[in-house]
């Protein structure tokens, strides 16, 4: 009964809390996809520098690679970026040499 006469006596307070948790969730929401979408697009990026482009990935580049993958998978990121951070990681550290094979 007394929670019956808190809810009518304060249902604009409560309102208006759950529509800014409301308000908020879809901000977070928003927030994750805008940055995981920022990383992926920084994944590609290093892909066809490094992968495409030049053929072998730094080991200092790698370092930074496997955080920035982390963050994309915690945020539910998709199997292309998983592809591109495994092909990324099997690359040689090192330019390969004038002459060979």
């Amino acid at each position: 009964m007394h929670m019956i006469k808190f809810l009518s006596e304060n249902w604009a307070l409560l309102s208006f809390v759950i529509s800014a948790i409301a308000y908020i969730y879809y901000q977070v929401i928003a927030m994750r996809k805008g940055i995981r979408a920022l990383l992926r697009a920084d994944l590609i990026r290093l892909y066809n520098k490094y992968h495409d482009d030049y053929g072998y990935c730094p080991l200092y580049v790698k370092q930074s690679l496997e955080d920035e993958y982390k963050q994309y998978h915690t945020l539910k990121g998709n199997g292309v970026g998983t592809q591109i951070y495994h092909a990324l990681m099997e690359l040689p550290t090192e330019p390969p040499h004038e002459g060979e094979d």
